[in-house]
């Protein structure tokens, strides 16, 4: 009865601490608390895809708007470097049934409350594959299409890898 006890004093802190600690997801909102705004400056497209920043501006606002409102607590500043599309598979004829478009950009985070520079991206990449052929694993997306997906695709990973943190 007393080994019993003795296993139960040992035991039960190590049931305590684990119970009591989590799974080391933390929310950079909460480390973050004091910013409740972001200005998102006008991007700079240095490709000639145009309209491109204005569409990567609206989505990534969009994104930001889930946890910020504007203002001025902080920025966010962004320049797009390459904008491309590739065949990426061809069929018998050589005719292109799937391409890729990529992204490079870069992108700078910073708190404006405490003058720190909180993300300073230099080559940030995506990329998005689709097909443009019936018949695949995936239904054909047209070029606006699948631009749309890459924009989408880019402001919420850059949003939430400022947002949250592992």
């Amino acid at each position: 009865m007393l080994k019993l006890r003795i296993k139960h004093i040992f035991i039960l802190p190590f049931l305590l601490s684990a119970l009591f600690s989590g799974c080391g997801y933390r929310s950079r909102s909460d480390l973050l608390r004091h910013i409740r705004t972001v200005t998102i400056s006008p991007i700079n497209n240095e490709t000639v895809e145009y309209g491109l920043e204005e569409d990567l501006a609206d989505a990534i606002r969009d994104e930001f708007s889930r946890t910020w409102g504007e203002g001025t607590d902080s920025i966010f500043t962004a320049t797009i470097k390459e904008y491309e599309i590739l065949p990426i598979s061809l069929d018998q004829n050589g005719q292109p049934e799937q391409y890729r478009l990529f992204i490079v950009m870069s992108f700078v985070f910073e708190d404006l409350k405490r003058n720190k520079i909180l993300r300073n991206e230099k080559n940030y990449e995506q990329f998005h594959d689709f097909y443009v052929v019936s018949d695949r694993s995936e239904p054909p997306e047209t070029l606006p299409e699948a631009k749309e997906k890459l924009i989408d695709e880019v402001a919420a990973d850059i949003v939430s890898s400022i947002v949250e943190e592992w």
